[in-house]
């Protein structure tokens, strides 16, 4: 929808510029920086005056503009709340097409369009934090909820989704790992306190889901540097465990050994 109707939304903006006879500038505006001189004025102190009147007309147009199309921003606004319905992770398309068209809206006769991109935006990015902030608080949830030994069901969860995240990128790459960082965060803090329930198995624990991660997002962190960054954390915090590992079975052989010394 937002690729289909924006066009004509910026084309009717023009169009009621140049059919009301408005005066607006039809670049970024860098003309009239060129333009010194005035070009019927028959005094020489009269060159800001069209610059004035352009300004004038721009305001006039943009609320007309704004009566015209007011009302339609209801309809984007149902679209991108029912496809967040059907799949959360279309915000992540319809955020990176909304950005882009900001970006490259410069026609300053379509003002009120340009603040419609950005209420649309505003409002994707609700909807999406909205999900991921659902899905921290799931993993957080897991924590109070399970004791056990093995590869934590959230691990291979968020390989899945990232798989699918990367699939929907288009231009939001921001928005994306900006989600990566708390999920991430979020799954490394809780599984420190579940490995710490129970104290015998901590190691043995963080070992297992940190292989497990490195494991599921391998082929993801080559190409993702925001996921290589915790794909590394996840290893080095891996080589630590195994080292605290590795250090207790001596000490415990060696216990073993001075006990059974005659």
């Amino acid at each position: 929808m937002i690729t289909a109707f924006i066009p004509l939304l910026v084309d009717e903006s023009l169009f009621l510029a140049h059919f009301m006879c408005f005066e607006v500038p039809t670049s970024d505006g860098s003309d009239s920086d060129e333009d010194s001189t005035p070009k019927t004025s028959g005094s020489s102190g009269s060159s800001a005056k069209p610059s004035n009147n352009s300004s004038a007309d721009l305001g006039v147009l943009n609320e007309c503009v704004q009566e015209m199309l007011d009302g339609i921003q209801e309809d984007f606004y149902a679209i991108v709340d029912w496809a967040f319905k059907l799949d959360p992770l279309s915000c992540i398309p319809m955020h990176g097409i909304t950005d882009r068209y900001i970006a490259g809206q410069k026609a300053e006769v379509a003002g009120y369009v340009s603040v419609l991109l950005d209420d649309l935006e505003t409002r994707i990015t609700i909807l999406f934090s909205r999900f991921v902030d659902d899905a921290c608080f799931q993993i957080e949830k897991y924590e109070r909820n399970v004791k056990q030994v093995g590869v934590v069901p959230y691990i291979p969860r968020f390989s899945q989704l990232a798989a699918r995240m990367e699939q929907y990128i288009t231009g939001s790459r921001d928005l994306v790992d900006q989600a990566y960082t708390k999920i991430v965060t979020i799954m490394f803090v809780t599984l420190e306190k579940i490995a710490q329930v129970e104290p015998k198995y901590v190691d043995i624990v963080l070992l297992e889901n940190y292989a497990a991660f490195q494991h599921s997002l391998y082929d993801l962190a080559n190409v993702v540097p925001t996921l290589a960054k915790y794909y590394h954390q996840a290893s080095e915090a891996y080589e630590q465990a195994c080292s605290r590992h590795i250090n207790l079975v001596i000490y415990i052989v060696s216990c073993l050994q001075l006990l059974l010394v005659p």
